[in-house]
């Protein structure tokens, strides 16, 4: 990747999800040789692809209490078992279309099925890349990779933005200065509130809820930007990636964010707290039978990858 447009970003990094796709299947399909879907579940807020060949991924659907973009028929996800054994470029060519909406009534207008097809696709595009975002294949590239729990990116008196709550969210509150989280759910899906004579208190602790319209004024000022991997999907990250900072970190984080770590390293991205499935079998059983859309630990494998310095500076 070439040149930083913004002193973080490269000039030729990918600016949608629809290019993180397309770079994603030049790297991980090379050879000319390409699987075809095999099988897809969707268990709560989550859609698995797995592949002809073995490989999977899975990604963050927008489901239950994150359903901001409306609340997703099972139609919705029934029909896209028509992607059964199509290449999985074509598969993501057909989720990417926006005309393309199936013989599912009313679809075509529906934003919670398109947000639905795009996390497919990151799904296949995270499936792709399984096998180049193994630990040591990262480590022959230059990458460090540490163990999942590694939180060395946060320092006591840093002011933490996060974009997206969830993962990281107790520890930045722990063991930073100042927490500030913007999310697009409702503030009452996000905090409690103890109402006495005494007045109004919220929680958790002092972590301050924003609505993204001040994503831009809160990222200027933070000294660690962490970003939610399924920002991916409806390219909010691309956008965030781009804005004026001075972060001496830039954090993503999450199972949507396994597209091969050169593409994110172009971001403009210092670390990644990336988790990739390792058997597909236990992962999907584990969803269907046990009511667990994580799956067994044994399913996945979570790590740590830090940039190479060429890629920071």
């Amino acid at each position: 990747m070439s040149g930083k447009a913004n002193g973080f970003v490269a000039a030729d990094a990918p600016c949608s999800l629809h290019e993180l796709i397309e770079e994603t299947l030049h790297i991980t399909c090379a050879d000319g040789l390409m699987p075809t879907v095999r099988r897809l579940c969707f268990g709560a807020r989550w859609a698995v692809v797995e592949l002809s060949d073995g490989r999977a991924g899975r990604a963050f659907t927008f489901n239950g209490q994150h359903a901001v973009y409306g609340a997703l028929d099972f139609e919705y996800m029934r029909s896209l078992q028509s992607l059964t054994g199509v290449y999985a470029d074509d598969a993501v060519a057909q989720l990417l279309d926006e005309h393309e909406h199936g013989a599912v009534v009313g679809a075509a207008d529906d934003a919670a099925y398109r947000s639905l097809r795009r996390s497919v696709a990151l799904a296949v595009a995270n499936a792709l890349s399984c096998e180049v975002n193994a630990p040591e294949a990262l480590t022959e590239r230059g990458f460090v990779v540490s163990d999942s729990s590694d939180r060395s990116f946060f320092r006591p008196d840093d002011a933490v933005v996060l974009v997206g709550a969830g993962m990281l969210l107790r520890e930045a509150a722990a063991m930073c200065a100042s927490l500030d989280v913007v999310d697009l759910r409702p503030r009452a899906a996000l905090q409690s509130v103890l109402l006495d004579a005494d007045g109004v208190r919220t929680g958790p602790g002092t972590v301050r809820f924003h609505d993204v319209e001040n994503t831009g004024a809160l990222v200027a000022q933070a000294d660690v930007v962490g970003i939610t991997g399924c920002a991916l999907e409806n390219d909010s990250l691309f956008d965030i990636a781009r804005l004026p900072r001075r972060a001496r970190e830039f954090v993503m984080f999450g199972p949507s964010a396994q597209a091969p770590m050169e593409l994110f390293a172009a971001l403009g991205a210092t670390r990644v707290v990336a988790s990739r499935i390792v058997d597909a079998d236990a992962l999907i059983e584990g969803m269907l039978e046990a009511f667990d859309a994580a799956g067994p630990r044994s399913a996945t494998e979570g790590y740590v990858v830090t940039m190479p310095e060429q890629g920071r500076e």
